[in-house]
């Protein structure tokens, strides 16, 4: 959606989302505080008038830039998991999906985990949104396994609200180790010991 306002007369177009997503990956990149705002105004090739007459802050634009990536990638897995028959193969491919990453991605982690470690005891209300979003993912989680034991795709044991649990614990645990062994064969023996509870 283009963006269109007018400062001292003169009209001016930008996309908000691309400016949200640019930022944003920034942000995952070198972290809230390590990103100037000329690196900023830099990747979204905007004046440093526009990017704060849109976003009153630096915080406003990460928190906005944080909503919109993370909503967007809930709503596309939420759209996956809802049009599979058997969506505990899904949730498996999220996992696995760790290993078609770049070493560069690897490198990033998750970043809600890395929001919460960097504003924790700081920012309450940032740590509190990336909070949301991670219980928002294990709600998934527990919904469509839930869906797979009355659809009998999957009959594993364990409740659905357990199975959640173990998986955001291990989606966050995952998302470090990556940062850590950045070796897809060691990557792939993690996932496929703790996605045991899967089979």
């Amino acid at each position: 959606m283009q963006k269109k306002e007018s400062m001292a007369g003169r009209p001016k177009l930008f996309n908000r989302e691309q400016v949200l997503e640019k930022s944003i990956l920034l942000f995952w990149e070198k972290g809230y505080e390590n990103t100037s705002t000329a690196e900023l105004l830099e990747v979204v090739q905007l004046n440093k008038g526009s990017l704060y007459n849109e976003f009153n802050s630096k915080k406003e634009l990460f928190i906005e830039g944080l909503k919109y990536l993370e909503e967007k990638a809930l709503q596309n897995l939420e759209s996956n998991l809802a049009a599979s028959d058997t969506p505990v193969e899904v949730i498996k491919s999220l996992f696995y999906g760790v290993l078609n990453a770049s070493p560069e991605q690897n490198c990033k982690g998750c970043i809600l985990g890395n929001t919460i470690m960097e504003f924790a005891g700081q920012q309450k209300d940032i740590v509190d949104i990336a909070g949301r979003y991670i219980k928002q993912l294990e709600r998934l989680f527990v919904t469509y396994i839930q869906k797979a034991k009355e659809n009998g795709s999957f009959s594993g044991l364990g409740t659905a609200e357990d199975i959640g649990k173990y998986l955001i614990n291990f989606w966050n645990g995952i998302n470090i180790s990556r940062r850590i062994y950045q070796d897809d064969k060691v990557l792939k023996e993690m996932i496929d010991f703790h996605l045991r509870i899967l089979n």
